[in-house]
């Protein structure tokens, strides 16, 4: 230690390695989000612009979805080239201004959308009243599961929020509690058509108190994977959740089963696959 100042010892450095000086990166400022209309509005004619691929489809198909799911809840692959990409964008620019939606950015005058290394499909995430607050990305690789359609790291791009998704039976004084859209559409269909809520996250329920208050419920089934059985982390953020949950006067039930499945939708999955065997045989 040479008791020099951090300014003294940054000036010092500077000359040992030829009096340069570390170069500040540039944030990129997030451009205000639109409205939940306008988000909508982009993401619908998106959505019907494009395809899903047969890998997919048939991944959908095997979760325990029909095609008629596949097609209500409006599932879709990513534009795989720059070529489909750009066809997407100009339809869209010429329909709408993409400022604030986010996963589009603008970068020298010229309007993009995100784009991954790997494959994936858009998940819509829903509110009660079935407006697209925003969409989730389900990654073909196993590094990185899911992502946010989000641009707020790009120039002129915008950030998403913490939304909570809504399926099933909106009109129920009671729902299922749990994590990620996609497992709750899966769930919903598997269960017979049940309210699902789906936070983003275990972590991620900043928008919960907002989505209860616009619901008439009374009971909630905490239906998270069953790894909160041996994860504090998850127990303690659950903890949390019930917390929220009491606040609103909501009765709480945690739900458990098999720990073979880890997740409710693949639990639902099983019973369905077994009561189909045992229709068979009876």
């Amino acid at each position: 230690m040479n008791c020099i100042t951090n300014r003294e010892a940054v000036n010092e450095l500077s000359e040992r390695i030829g009096n340069t000086m570390p170069k500040k990166i540039k944030q990129a400022i997030s451009t205000p989000m639109k409205s939940l209309v306008d988000r909508h509005n982009v993401y619908y004619d998106m959505l019907k612009l494009l395809k899903m691929n047969n890998n997919h489809h048939k991944a959908l198909l095997k979760r325990g979805l029909r095609e008629d799911n596949i097609q209500q809840f409006m599932y879709k692959s990513l534009p795989e080239t720059e070529y489909e990409r750009r066809r997407i964008i100009n339809e869209l620019s010429a329909k709408y201004d993409l400022r604030g939606v986010p996963g589009f950015y603008r970068k020298y005058g010229e309007w993009h959308m995100y784009s991954a290394d790997c494959g994936g499909f858009l998940i819509p995430v829903c509110n009660k009243d079935g407006y697209i607050q925003g969409m989730q990305i389900r990654f073909d690789s196993d590094k990185k599961r899911y992502r946010w359609f989000s641009t707020n790291e790009y120039p002129e791009g915008t950030g998403v929020s913490s939304w909570v998704h809504i399926v099933g039976d909106t009109s129920s004084d009671s729902a299922y509690l749990t994590e990620g859209a996609l497992k709750a559409d899966v769930a919903s269909v598997l269960s017979g058509g049940a309210m699902f809520i789906a936070v983003p996250g275990v972590n991620a329920a900043k928008c919960l108190p907002d989505t209860l208050s616009q619901l008439n419920i009374k009971k909630v089934y905490e239906a998270f994977d069953m790894d909160k059985q041996v994860n504090n982390h998850v127990r303690k953020a659950l903890k949390n959740i019930h917390n929220i949950l009491n606040m609103y006067g909501i009765e709480v039930q945690t739900c458990t089963w098999n720990p073979w499945y880890k997740g409710i939708d693949e639990y639902f999955l099983y019973r369905k696959q077994c009561n189909e065997e045992y229709e068979q045989v009876a």
